[in-house]
């Protein structure tokens, strides 16, 4: 058989081993950044920084800085100054005086003093304050029909009277309470009455209320008692429980219908 040719490949154009080595590496960089970016995600640029302005530099000159004075304003001339008023106190009258409210007063009319439901002489009589009598001053006072009115009570009655007649000069109602002095007036309990029997009388105390109890002590005119009990309707008399503090006790009357015998002290 004939011999086949020997073919020399030495002179065709494959790749030498360095240049197949250099692709080797680039292809090996370039899947490393290619699984670097699927790890990390997509690309996404960074944002320009924005310059912060330099801080200002505050140079110490060593030069002290005054305080600048603030203007003063000139106020208008013709703004009135306002003058404050200087405040003036009435003095309060000392009690026994002065008629005051919530003070009390004595009357001093010499017939008593009538008391009225409204400060008017035609005003409805409610009543009439014997002379001495201690009254409570209420109300008032009120001027009406010339005269000054106050509204005064006691434990029985309470009404408007008049004060005086200014005309005159008569006073009917004092401030000046005083001492104690009989009151004609009826006997209440816990009243200090005195013994007005007369000069030369005596007043019978009797062991019970009644003209048919025997008499116990017998007790001068001016003699001072106080009122302890009663009354007691005996006899066609009112019977009150005297006693003097001591040795004298038991029931007397108070009066017939012409003399009081047991006068209260007010």
């Amino acid at each position: 058989m004939p011999r086949q040719p020997t073919i020399d490949n030495s002179n065709s154009a494959q790749p030498s081993p360095s240049v197949s080595h250099g692709r080797r590496a680039i292809a090996l960089a370039a899947l490393a950044v290619a699984l670097a970016t699927l790890a990390c995600g997509s690309f996404v640029p960074r944002p320009t920084p924005v310059p912060r302005p330099s801080p200002t530099v505050v140079v110490e000159t060593g030069v002290e800085q005054q305080p600048t004075a603030t203007p003063l304003v000139a106020l208008a001339t013709s703004v009135p100054t306002r003058v404050v008023p200087t405040p003036t106190f009435t003095p309060t009258p000392v009690p026994g005086t002065e008629l005051i409210v919530g003070q009390p007063a004595r009357v001093s009319a010499a017939q008593g003093l009538n008391a009225r439901k409204t400060a008017s002489v035609s005003g409805e009589r409610v009543g009439r304050y014997p002379p001495g009598a201690i009254v409570s001053i209420l109300e008032g006072p009120e001027i009406a029909d010339g005269y000054r009115w106050w509204r005064v009570g006691n434990n029985e009655l309470s009404g408007w009277v008049a004060d005086g007649d200014a005309d005159s000069g008569e006073e009917w109602l004092n401030p000046k309470v005083g001492s104690t002095q009989p009151v004609n007036r009826a006997v209440k309990l816990g009243d200090e009455v005195v013994v007005t029997v007369g000069a030369g009388g005596l007043l019978k105390v009797r062991a019970q209320a009644g003209l048919s109890s025997p008499v116990e002590h017998q007790v001068p005119e001016n003699s001072q008692l106080s009122i302890e009990e009663g009354p007691v309707d005996a006899n066609g008399y009112r019977w009150w429980k005297v006693s003097d503090g001591g040795s004298v006790s038991g029931w007397a009357a108070e009066g017939n219908s012409t003399d009081r015998w047991l006068t209260p002290l007010e």
